[in-house]
């Protein structure tokens, strides 16, 4: 989501009421409900996760279509009832310190696919190598990316439209993404379903398709080949059909939040990180860790979302402010730090990607002096002597 107004330039936010390219999307079109409110419903669903976040889990390989609803509705059912007690007694458990102003020495460098006619450019996963992957779009057409060693590689789904995106890269080179196939607008107002791929550094792909989904993302993969992402029936109903996964060796484990979105998740798959959208405008993100549940919204933030994770436990995300202004942030040993391209000319930013070293893709918006919105990647790294002296 783009905030203060900023148009989003075509970049294809992958979330599912998203699927078809958004030009401007303002967060000040919505209407917010109270913060209190969004963290108690929020507490009540972790609490559920709590308790046991592995048994709650559906396999969908082994468990039926009508077990596995019966199953989601005695969990919302539980939800609903946790959600009245928490907002008596007012528990909220918030993460981070209230350091989220802090700023951190980054060196930002543009990325921008140098071919004819592109009009916009996004990184979203970057591994140990330094390999980029996101998306360039020319027109209306967008196309997934590979930059390794200076090198761009257009990444396309053989079955896509012309919507490719590359969302994740693994040490061992292979890339995660999504594109979309046309429907009939009768089927789903949008006019496109929206599928994922696995492609393997010799260039093969494979399809990612969780069972019995319309919708499937593929985010992030991890070292080793774990998946993660979402599924969702129709544009019009993710708040309440979608879920996050995780895909490891052919098996899909669903997560049991109505609205939940997995992003990031480390090697071991202890850590997960992601987005919970409490209804159509209204999203946070959210850390699993070892099982346990925990909304991560950096302070200031009216909607939040966590993008990745590295193996040091450091998460990327962005976040809107009360101003209504994107900005990109980096939670680190408890430290929110806020990451905005500098520029006076920037309006927004967005970190979607980080890898082991501490490096961060995302990208960002300029506004130039027609008012006119461009959209890049860029990719930061930390300055080493800081680092140390911490």
């Amino acid at each position: 989501m783009m905030g203060h107004g900023v148009a989003a330039s075509a970049v294809g936010i992958e979330i599912a009421h998203t699927v078809t390219w958004i030009e401007t999307v303002r967060v000040d079109d919505y209407p917010l409900t109270s913060r209190s409110t969004l963290r108690g419903r929020w507490e009540a669903k972790t609490e559920i996760l709590d308790r046991g976040h592995v048994r709650e889990t559906v396999s969908r390989s082994s468990v039926s279509r009508g077990k596995r609803g019966e199953e989601m509705r005695k969990l919302r059912i539980a939800a609903l009832t946790m959600a009245a007690t928490l907002l008596v007694v007012g528990l909220t458990v918030p993460f981070g310190t209230a350091r989220a102003r802090s700023k951190r020495s980054l060196n930002f460098k543009s990325i921008d696919v140098a071919l004819p006619g592109v009009t916009l450019t996004a990184a979203f996963g970057i591994n140990a190598q330094g390999d980029i992957v996101g998306r360039y779009a020319v027109g209306s057409v967008g196309h997934g990316y590979l930059l390794s060693d200076g090198t761009y590689t257009t990444i396309d789904a053989p079955d896509g439209v012309g919507r490719t995106q590359a969302q994740g890269i693994n040490e061992e080179g292979q890339i995660v993404g999504q594109y979309t196939v046309p429907v009939r607008t009768d089927v789903d107002p949008a006019g496109v379903f929206t599928r994922s791929f696995l492609r393997d550094p010799d260039g093969t792909f494979s399809s990612i398709q969780f069972p019995g989904a319309n919708n499937t993302l593929a985010i992030k993969i991890s070292p080793g080949g774990k998946v993660v992402g979402c599924f969702h029936n129709l544009s019009g109903d993710f708040p309440t059909t979608m879920h996050g996964f995780v895909l490891q060796d052919g098996n899909y484990e669903e997560f049991p939040v109505p609205g939940s979105m997995h992003n990031g998740i480390t090697r071991n798959g202890l850590t997960i990180v992601g987005v919970v959208f409490l209804d159509f405008t209204t999203f946070h993100a959210y850390m699993v860790h070892h099982g346990v549940s925990q909304m991560i919204d950096p302070p200031d933030a009216v909607v939040s979302d966590a993008r990745d994770v590295n193996p040091s436990g450091e998460i990327v995300g962005f976040f809107v402010d009360s101003a209504n202004k994107t900005h990109g942030f980096l939670l680190r040993e408890g430290d929110f730090t806020t990451i905005d391209f500098p520029g006076e000319d920037v309006v927004s930013t967005q970190a979607r990607g980080i890898n082991p070293q501490g490096d961060i893709v995302g990208f960002y918006v300029s506004k130039d002096a027609s008012g006119v919105s461009h959209t890049h990647g860029f990719v930061a790294t930390r300055n080493k002597d800081e680092d140390e002296d911490k």
